[in-house]
């Protein structure tokens, strides 16, 4: 029996708020200094502009006054993929034109809460909204853009794998851009509920 469909599934809410001024001027620093300077100086103005929508994982009034106001964020946005990135298995039964997908084009959390895993929960929580986004439109995956190898291995450990290169040889994998199927997100979720 397949999966039930994005919009049959009942999610969680959220954990994450969509960021505001104050967001990006509260001190927040990862280990990226181009993940750093993107919170403080475009998040916001891409979101005013409709070009992505980043989403911030904040202290609650129960956790340690000490930890930074903004424990972490994620940006999203939409893209399409060409087919021929994606395995054969999986390539196969879609159609020939660009696919539509959803982009965590960031994730960073910051690094005073570093090993607490709110990597983990901020992935789950834009897997949320991935779910959500293809429930309303459609997409066939979700893509990732890993900053380094320690990014590209977090993501491999829920299940992401490398797309394959867009130039010849089509075998090649692109090291750092990786894709989890809808399919396995819904799937996920629709046991978990």
């Amino acid at each position: 029996m397949p999966p039930p469909a994005s919009s049959d599934l009942v999610l969680p809410a959220p954990i994450t708020q969509a960021v505001t001024r104050s967001d990006t001027g509260s001190g927040f620093t990862c280990e990226h200094e181009a993940l750093n300077r993107f919170f403080r100086e475009s998040a916001r103005q891409n979101q005013e502009r409709d070009i992505s929508r980043t989403w911030v994982l904040r202290r609650t009034a129960s956790d340690d006054p000490a930890l930074p106001l903004v424990l972490g964020y994620y940006t999203v946005s939409l893209t399409t993929l060409k087919r021929e990135t994606l395995p054969p298995d999986l390539s196969k039964r879609l159609p020939h034109y660009p696919l539509p997908a959803v982009l965590i084009a960031r994730l960073a959390r910051d690094s005073r809460v570093r090993g607490r895993g709110h990597g983990e929960d901020l992935l789950g929580d834009a897997h949320l909204r991935a779910l959500t986004i293809n429930a309303q439109s459609g997409a066939v995956a979700v893509i990732v853009d890993a900053k380094d190898a320690h990014a590209r291995d977090f993501y491999k450990r829920f299940g992401y794998e490398p797309l394959l290169a867009e130039s010849e040889p089509p075998t090649s994998p692109w090291p750092l851009r990786l894709f989890l199927p809808m399919a396995e997100i819904r799937a996920a979720y629709s046991e978990a509920s």
